[in-house]
């Protein structure tokens, strides 16, 4: 039950609005002072909805299995910083909330011993409602061998069906394939491990994969991020983190679209002037892209390039010195102006202003079947800018794009997409000037 997202975080919003009250009781020796206890019901809705919000994008309810003790008290530690944060900014906002400066300190120091113990507790009665999920070791006999006896004393998570020789891929797949191995760790003596694992999580989304690490991966910065016995794994199939943070980057998008095309209209005019003087067609070019979860929309964008420019060639990949694109159209481009109408397909909710780079259904296909991790992109919005815009070019190998993406996909937080915004600015101005 306690499982439950919803429940664990409608008790986190009690415990809050108790820890809050009974400080201020044990502060006023139970004679709280009237001004504040209006100050406090005056609050009660916005200190639960800033803690609620802040727990929730602090990954308190993700239910990782991955995740340990360390991971959830750190988790707990930061929910209650920021929340409190929030909580302090509402009383300098407006002083008639205000609460006194040791109510809070106390407050403070109170919830964190309260939520870290409390969220262990539910950590902890989420990994007991977990079935064991059948493991299988590919590896070494000599590592395989101590792998299974941390598996043994592991039984609660896992339950060991068999070890693979780590030259015999085709008897783990099928394996894999049957069903029959939901858990896969690939050992450190394994050739080629790291794209062996890749490789594998693409062909089996469904199959949880762990790798134990090499001394090298953990100098270059590779982080273990569950143990089995006294094996130090890295999980591979991170959820992306976009997700956590959809309706704050949602809002960012919305807001600021919305006043960008209201602030911008007169460039638009501008623009849509020069166009039209310059070169015969439209001002506004629209086009079919891949977006979240593969969803095609139209795309739009000011026309720099001449009229009916793929007639003779069909679908082509843009590069710097395209002869098909306009004087006009090359100043845009350079400026990154034609980009700027895609604020409507924001407003829309079918892009984000910062995310991975749109693509036409025809090249979609043909960069998965060149690179299998090219449709991890679509479990993101795809943005006007974003990591591989700012540090690529038009002729950047897809492959390094690629790799851009997925590091924004999943290490996001809602301040990338400031730093990206600022970054863009920087680039404009710097190749422009």
């Amino acid at each position: 039950m306690l499982k439950k997202s919803w429940l664990v975080a409608i008790i986190d919003a009690v415990l809050v609005n108790l820890c809050i009250v009974s400080v201020f009781s044990v502060r006023f020796s139970g004679s709280v002072p009237a001004r504040n206890m209006v100050a406090y019901k005056n609050t009660f809705f916005y200190i639960t909805a800033a803690f609620a919000l802040v727990f929730y994008l602090q990954g308190l309810y993700d239910n990782d299995e991955n995740d340990d003790g360390v991971a959830i008290i750190f988790k707990a530690i930061s929910a209650v910083t920021f929340g409190t944060v929030s909580l302090m900014a509402l009383t300098f906002v407006n002083r008639a909330f205000a609460f006194p400066r040791t109510v809070i300190a106390i407050s403070y120091v109170v919830m964190i011993a309260l939520f870290g113990i409390w969220h262990l507790f539910v950590h902890q009665r989420f990994l007991l409602s977990l079935p064991g999920r059948r493991l299988v070791v590919f590896g070494g006999s000599d590592r395989a061998d101590h792998l299974e006896k941390c598996i043994n004393n592991e039984g609660r998570r896992f339950k060991f069906i068999g070890a693979v020789p780590d030259g015999d891929t085709n008897a783990l797949e099928e394996l894999l394939g049957s069903g029959r191995a939901e858990s896969v760790i690939i050992a450190d003596d394994v050739p080629r491990s790291h794209e062996l694992a890749f490789e594998l999580f693409i062909k089996y989304p469904e199959v949880s994969f762990y790798l134990l690490p090499r001394v090298a991966d953990i100098i270059v910065g590779a982080r273990h991020q569950t143990v089995i016995g006294d094996a130090p794994l890295i999980a591979l199939g991170r959820r992306a983190a976009v997700g956590r943070f959809f309706m704050v980057k949602r809002a960012m998008d919305f807001s600021a679209s919305f006043l960008g095309l209201i602030i911008l209209s007169p460039l638009f005019l501008l623009v849509a002037l020069a166009i039209k003087l310059t070169s015969r067609g439209p001002v506004f070019y629209s086009q079919p892209r891949i977006g979240f979860h593969g969803r095609a929309f139209q795309i739009i964008k000011f026309r720099t390039m001449i009229e009916n420019a793929e007639e003779p060639t069909g679908p082509t990949l843009s590069n710097e010195s395209d002869p098909r694109v306009t004087p006009v159209g090359r100043i845009l481009r350079r400026l990154k102006i034609d980009e700027l109408p895609q604020m409507i397909n924001v407003l829309r909710g079918e892009m984000s202003l910062v995310g991975p780079r749109p693509e036409r259904p025809e090249f979609v296909q043909r960069f998965e079947e060149a690179y299998p991790a090219y449709t991890h992109r679509k479990q993101a919005l795809p943005g006007i800018t974003g990591l591989a815009q700012i540090n690529g070019r038009y002729e950047t190998d897809p492959s390094l794009k690629l790799k851009y993406d997925l590091i924004y996909i999943y290490n996001y937080r809602p301040r990338m997409d400031i730093a990206i915004l600022y970054q863009t600015f920087q680039f404009v101005m710097r190749e422009n000037i």
